[in-house]
């Protein structure tokens, strides 16, 4: 890996009159403003598209205007935050963070910041870390932002419908017909028999389960990957050998699956159009954020119980052997945004204790459990930056300025998390979010 200078980079300042007004001597809101505002320049994030309606209709917006409180920019000087719904892994491609990277990497104001469902492993961390100017461990900081439920999106065969005793109207599916649909075990919709479901029509219950996938290198696919790896840990068959879902929810092998499943890849990027391929396919069935499977309509307000576009209730293991079935989201499949059901949903970091204790540390083992409360197909959501932006090349003092007073305002459970709730998120646990915060607090130049 290369890295190579960004162009420099000009303070931007908010000439409206109003902003001025805002902020004269004696304002309320002028003692309110972050300091870190008046060195802070323009920049810009990419990455997550599972941040993507968060990042760009929430947080950008409120911290940008004068709405954010005592942790935006909104006053005299106003730098501003733009958000690039990119996908984990170009995100993570424009930082170099990818085992045997080649590419030349710019570090500058269009990717300041880095949005990841697909927090870097440890020998991911170690290759950054050593490509900086001078090489300095634990720089890299992997800062939780949010919680996001993933959703399983279902288009029945032309002239089907569905329906189930736990979800009257539509499917619900267990654990094990979830992974068994990805890896080609479990191949028609009559085959879909979890909590009472059943497919009426003629020749449905012999029609073909088409699953769909994402294009890209993407962190809704590792959430995604991980939690099947909980549902079955054997060794599947792929173009690139054979390989455990652990395996394949890491970086280049992301977009790898099984061959007996016999997927169909999104034509384009991000998690949105792999929601409009299956929104537009009869018999697919396909995974994304639910914020994603909400903003179309399709889903959010055409779809539902009795429609053939929905998307499923999801088995939690039950100790006492009754099956129970949850759904992504806080209040259920309608058009109104609403939370990501994981209120109670615990995580597991494999053989360490959860949480990892400090942001510089790798994440990308987190998991969530295959018993739960509430929804179980959970994950967390990341942004990253560093300790020292000083240590790549062409970033400025001024970057590292904004990128710290939006992460403070993005991480305040007064600011950026308490929106979380009515976005399609969910804000992070108390013990994560401290952990975020003071991951924050080491940001600098």
């Amino acid at each position: 890996m290369r890295l190579l200078s960004a162009r420099g980079i000009v303070p931007a300042f908010v000439a409206a009159a109003a902003a001025v007004a805002l902020a004269a001597p004696g304002s309320a809101l002028a003692a309110k403003e972050n300091p870190l505002c008046a060195t802070g320049v323009n920049v810009e994030g990419q990455g997550s598209s599972a941040q993507k309606l968060l990042q760009q209709n929430f947080w950008t917006k409120q911290f940008n205007e004068p709405v954010g409180g005592k942790l935006a920019c909104n006053l005299i000087h106003q730098p501003t935050v733009k958000y690039n719904s990119t996908g984990s892994g170009a995100g993570l491609h424009s930082w170099g963070i990818e085992e045997k990277e080649a590419k030349e990497v710019n570090f500058g104001p269009t990717n300041a910041y880095v949005g990841t469902d697909e927090p870097p492993s440890a020998a991911q961390i170690a290759l950054f870390e050593a490509e900086e100017t001078t090489p300095t461990a634990k720089s890299l900081l992997t800062i939780p932002v949010a919680q996001v439920a993933l959703a399983v999106v279902m288009h029945l065969p032309t002239g089907c419908t569905a329906t189930s005793t736990a979800s009257p109207g539509r499917i619900v599916l267990s654990q094990k017909s979830l992974e068994g649909i990805f890896s080609g075990s479990v191949k028609t919709w009559g085959a879909l028999t979890d909590g009472g479901s059943k497919i009426e029509g003629a020749g449905c219950a012999e029609s073909a389960i088409l699953p769909v996938v994402r294009q890209d290198q993407s962190g809704t696919t590792h959430i995604f990957k991980r939690f099947l790896n909980l549902i079955n840990t054997a060794e599947l068959e792929t173009a690139s050998g054979k390989h455990t879902w652990g395996d394949l929810s890491e970086g280049a092998l992301s977009t790898t699956w099984p061959t007996a499943a016999g997927t169909k890849t999104a034509a384009k990027s991000g998690g949105g159009e792999l929601v409009k391929l299956v929104a537009e396919t009869a018999g697919t069935i396909g995974y994304a954020a639910v914020s994603d499977a909400r903003a179309n309509a399709k889903f959010g307000t055409e779809g539902g119980a009795g429609k053939p576009t929905f998307w499923a209730e999801l088995e939690n293991e039950n100790k006492k052997g009754k099956a129970k079935f949850n759904d992504p989201s806080t209040n259920g499949e309608s058009g109104t945004l609403a939370g990501s059901n994981c209120a109670k949903t615990l995580y597991s970091d494999g053989a360490s204790p959860f949480p990892p204790p400090h942001a510089y540390q790798p994440w990308n083992e987190v998991t969530t459990k295959t018993s739960e409360k509430t929804y179980a197909l959970c994950g967390f959501t990341f942004d990253l930056a560093v300790t020292s932006y000083g240590l790549l090349p062409g970033a400025s003092s001024g970057e590292a300025d904004t990128v710290k007073a939006y992460q403070q305002y993005v991480n305040d459970k007064k600011g950026g998390q308490v929106i979380l709730g009515g976005a399609d998120y969910l804000a992070l646990p108390k013990a994560v979010l401290a952990i975020a915060k003071e991951g924050v607090a080491e940001i600098g130049h």
